[in-house]
């Protein structure tokens, strides 16, 4: 299996949405790469519309279909 390494910038979606609000956003842009835990890749990133951050594995991004 490929580890996929997100750059700055970069546009993402949640893989996994389980055990979210309807509410949380689609997009998010990758903020920085955080540390790793546990042997895996981490990123902080935010959707810029609704203010919203959060810490995800990278695991869990996939590259956005509509980035352009």
């Amino acid at each position: 299996m490929k580890i996929q390494v997100f750059k700055s910038g970069q546009l993402v979606s949640l893989l996994h949405r389980d055990h979210l609000s309807p509410a949380t956003p689609k997009l998010f842009r990758v903020e920085n790469r955080l540390p790793d835990t546990a042997g895996a890749s981490q990123y902080r990133i935010k959707n810029d519309e609704q203010n919203h951050e959060r810490v995800e594995l990278g695991s869990n991004l996939v590259v956005a279909e509509n980035a352009n």
